[in-house]
């Protein structure tokens, strides 16, 4: 009966050695997995190339006050969400002129183009062919 209650004891212990060396295993599996990770993002990391604000990315076009500019092309209503894919509803329009005419709501420096010419209420329109059949030597 000895030897029994001495084998399960010595089973007992076996078995909580067991569950405890799981435990160190599992821990020091997590522990290399951060590590890992972390080695991983510090190699992608790389030091900016000049000082702030140096090299900083530009801002985006905003709903501020302030004037802004882009070099790059500006594409408006690109989808079709709307009725009017340009709304001036104060100031002037200036196209390809650095100095605008005084007075002017459409200023456009260079040639324009369109399918017809309205007037204010978009009643009475013209073609360019039309008006050049109605007074002679316009369009020569």
């Amino acid at each position: 009966m000895q030897f029994a209650n001495n084998f399960r004891v010595k089973n007992l212990k076996t078995k909580i050695m067991n569950r405890t060396d799981l435990k160190n295993i599992c821990k020091g599996l997590i522990v290399g997995l951060v590590l890992a990770v972390g080695v991983g993002v510090l190699g992608a990391w790389s030091e900016p190339t000049t000082a702030p604000p140096s090299g900083n990315p530009e801002a985006p076009i905003n709903v501020s006050n302030s004037g802004q500019s882009k070099g790059g092309n500006l594409l408006v209503n690109a989808n079709n969400q709307f009725l009017n894919g340009f709304l001036v509803p104060f100031g002037n329009v200036v196209i390809g002129d650095s100095s605008p005419e005084a007075g002017l709501k459409l200023d456009v420096e260079g040639k324009t183009g369109a399918t017809q010419f309205c007037n204010e209420n978009g009643t009475k329109c013209f073609t360019v062919d039309k008006l050049c059949t109605k007074i002679s030597g316009l369009c020569i």
